[in-house]
């Protein structure tokens, strides 16, 4: 370990000379060539202080450490096992103003169905403008779901994305399958969590249904992983191919970026999804009005702005700032297409 800890100056140069293909700045190491590289390690491990004593395996870890950090999210060595999911159910409700809300939860059979249900729900009841939320959706690889909960809001046949190989190749396409259930103003709340199968989704709807993005930047992880075993419990899990939607910007590694940027902190984000599923959303979008002077007060010889002010303040409420921010484009693209 101190081996290896003294080696952070080998890391650094080979960090960018083993990787120069990837992204770089104008100048730098990642400007040596070869012979340069070679010897700009020998010199270190040589004569620099942090460098002598180190061995050649301790200079391979640090190429391997290199390479994941550049890689990452698209390479990792990680503990043989698989993760555990948490349940992460669905929910939809109607908000004020005829603005259905969906938090679709696990990209699933189950959840897909309680989907179509909560579309025909909102059908009958006349929406026209839907938040599809996808922060509580956690990370998988399952596109074909992600391409069935897409095929909810495009028409039938319609290319979704692609999965594509190092090099260009298309792997496989994945389309529409169904009629839509859906075709009115839609709006998607992601953060950096939404990863994988969701975030394939996001793109989708995105680039396909003409759906607006709201909240943080994706995960960029919108990649199929191989995984390879390397012994002692160890595996290295790697990008082998990417999920592309055709004349939309790639999302590994950077993820989508928000066509409407709103901040939250991780703290309010948890708070909103724990505490939505038991009292719905409602409450964590609109805020509650402050009293203000009225002829019934006046009537009554009272003045309720001064009594707010005397009372014990309340805790302030909690906001979904990008769910609200959500609901208020859904407003807004209404009105606007009412004057179109």
């Amino acid at each position: 370990m101190a081996a290896i800890k003294k080696s952070a100056a080998v890391v650094t140069v080979l960090l960018h000379a083993a990787c120069a293909f990837s992204r770089q700045p104008a100048s730098g190491p990642g400007d040596l060539d070869s012979a340069q590289v070679k010897q700009a390690i020998s010199i270190l491990r040589e004569n620099s202080l942090s460098g002598t004593g180190i061995d050649d395996t301790t200079v391979e870890r640090a190429t391997l450490a290199g390479l994941l950090e550049l890689l990452e999210p698209g390479a990792e060595v990680k503990q043989q096992g698989k993760a555990e999911t948490k349940p992460s159910p669905f929910r939809s409700e109607l908000l004020e103003g005829n603005t259905g809300y969906i938090r679709l939860g696990a990209l699933g059979s189950e959840n897909i169905a309680q989907l179509d249900a909560a579309l025909q729900d909102f059908a009958s009841k006349k929406v026209d403008g839907i938040v599809l939320d996808l922060r509580a959706t956690p990370e998988n690889q399952d596109y074909d779901l992600a391409a069935q909960a897409a095929s909810r809001f495009v028409p039938p046949g319609t290319k979704l994305f692609s999965l594509v190989k190092a090099g260009g190749t298309e792997a496989r396409a994945f389309n529409s399958s169904s009629a839509p259930l859906f075709s009115g103003i839609l709006i998607l709340v992601a953060d950096g969590e939404t990863a994988g199968a969701a975030e394939a989704l996001a793109a989708a709807l995105r680039g396909k249904a003409d759906a607006m993005l709201v909240g943080a930047p994706t995960s960029g992880r919108a990649v199929e992983f191989t995984e390879v075993p390397l012994g002692g419990g160890k595996v290295l899990r790697y990008a082998a191919s990417e999920v592309r939607v055709e004349k939309e910007p790639a999302l590994y590694p950077d993820g989508l970026v928000p066509d409407l940027e709103v901040e939250q902190d991780e703290e309010t984000r948890q708070a909103v999804l724990d505490g939505s599923l038991d009292k719905g959303v409602a409450g964590f979008v609109f805020e509650t009005e402050r009293p203000h002077m009225n002829e019934a007060a006046l009537v009554a010889g009272t003045n309720p702005e001064i009594e707010e002010d005397t009372e014990e303040a309340p805790a302030p409420a909690t906001i979904d700032r990008p769910l609200q921010r959500a609901v208020d484009l859904v407003t807004a693209m209404r009105i606007f297409r009412k004057r179109g």
